[in-house]
């Protein structure tokens, strides 16, 4: 990534995360719940039996209630998780109950990897992606570690599902050769369908 790509990214990372911040926890429960009522109507979730989802963190898109009914609906639940903080390297670990997720790396909650619990990634039926910004191609500012960009590489689109409020919907992304689109972005107020990756994705 060029100088001037990255430092587009780190502008609009730090708007947005600036006016995520702002957002009431009453209304991030409330917008998360009616994301989460559109994301069960949807026949790619109807269909998944292994769903990879983020935990949330801070005024993200909240998941816990989400991962609970999933849960409920015999549904098997992965998480990201890194085995320390300076491995790039991301993978899908099983849970069975939130409180699996107990460990911290980078704030961010996941449990403990082992043998047992490490689910590979083609056998993944669906992934949430968390962002700070999506346009509406659906291509993503994340973080700026790339994680899911390494992790979303050679995985449809059309399994990938991104969460936001709609006001982290913006046109403002730049895109690089090596950023990932999702296939479906949904807020509180709408579901917006990629119908195919872009072809002019550029690098500036």
């Amino acid at each position: 990534m060029n100088d001037y790509l990255k430092s587009e990214k780190t502008k609009i990372r730090r708007e947005f995360l600036k006016l995520r911040s702002r957002i009431n926890p009453v209304l991030t429960t409330s917008y998360s719940i009616n994301i989460f009522t559109k994301i069960r109507e949807l026949s790619v979730y109807k269909r998944a039996r292994i769903i990879m989802f983020y935990l949330s963190c801070g005024s993200e898109v909240f998941t816990d209630f989400m991962i609970n009914l999933a849960f409920n609906e015999r549904k098997t639940v992965v998480v990201p998780a890194i085995k320390a903080p300076k491995d790039i390297k991301m993978c899908a670990v099983k849970i069975s109950r939130l409180e699996d997720a107990y460990q911290s790396v980078y704030g961010i909650r996941q449990p403990k990897i082992n043998s047992k619990n490490v689910v590979e990634k083609n056998d993944v039926d669906l992934f949430f992606v968390p962002a700070i910004a999506f346009n509406t191609d659906g291509y993503r500012i994340g973080y700026g570690k790339g994680y899911y960009d390494r992790w979303l590489k050679n995985v449809s689109f059309k399994k990938t599902v991104g969460l936001a409020y709609d006001f982290q919907v913006t046109d403002k992304i730049p895109i690089g050769k090596h950023d990932i689109p999702v296939g479906i972005i949904v807020t509180e107020r709408r579901l917006i369908q990629i119908k195919k990756i872009r072809s002019g994705r550029w690098e500036m």
